[in-house]
């Protein structure tokens, strides 16, 4: 997965961000400089126009995050919206995607998008695991899906719907189970700089913070102390 730094994934929420002031370019801008490697752009209630522009003014930011903090490359997914990341990546722009258990097929998304994109699935049980790495292309025998999104590792109120939190021990049993299929994984749901140290043993790539971000004070100190929170406790 390099060149990237896959140890916190910002994922982000357009309400959140607005209910403390600030737009999600502005958050992206900050969480990237404070330490986010990756960032997701989310937004259920939007529309594709919508999201294709969100897109937009989250990868400018992330330029500006990033030149700020002299960091690694950081790559930008989108949530879901196979059709905006298509146009997006015909106009050379470097965008991924991220899809959940009822979105479109992981086969449509790679025929749709080709070989080049990172694509991160959800899920949540070794029988869904065993199905991701089940997937290949039929000429070149390369696995279909990149990554795991696996949570909640907590209880979360961020997704409408969401299960019961797995809790540390759950979380590290469901990566130990997905890395012995090969499929990197990231942690996701309610985690916090508090939270995070309980994580750091899974054999996880890192973990995904939304509200921890979105509604922070101060995003960009925010996602620094989650980081070396996470950090500490896996040197430690």
């Amino acid at each position: 997965m390099a060149p990237y730094d896959w140890t916190l994934y910002f994922v982000t929420d357009t309400a959140q961000c607005a209910s403390v002031g600030r737009t999600v370019a502005e958050t992206v801008a900050e969480a990237v400089a404070g330490g986010a490697g990756i960032v997701q752009v989310r937004d259920k209630d939007a529309s594709d126009a919508e999201v294709e522009a969100l897109t937009r003014e989250v990868l400018t930011a992330v330029e500006r995050g990033a030149a700020e903090r002299a960091s690694a490359p950081v790559p930008v997914f989108v949530d879901d919206r196979l059709d905006v990341v298509r146009r997006l990546r015909e106009e050379g722009l470097d965008v991924h995607i991220h899809v959940g258990q009822t979105d479109e097929p992981i086969a449509e998304v790679r025929r749709v998008l080709g070989p080049e994109p990172l694509v991160g699935l959800s899920a949540r049980t070794p029988e869904q695991f065993a199905a991701a790495a089940a997937l290949h292309d039929e000429d070149t025998g390369a696995g279909l899906v990149d990554l795991l999104g696996i949570g909640p590792a907590y209880d979360t109120t961020t997704k409408a719907g969401a299960p019961a939190g797995f809790g540390p021990d759950g979380i590290a049993a469901l990566a130990s189970a997905a890395v012995q299929m090969g499929l990197p994984a990231v942690g996701i749901g309610g985690i916090t700089a508090e939270r995070a140290p309980e994580l750091a043993s899974a054999p996880l790539l890192g973990i995904c913070v939304v509200s921890a971000i979105c509604r922070a004070e101060d995003p960009r100190a925010a996602a620094a102390a989650i980081r070396a929170a996470y950090l500490g406790a896996a040197a430690g």
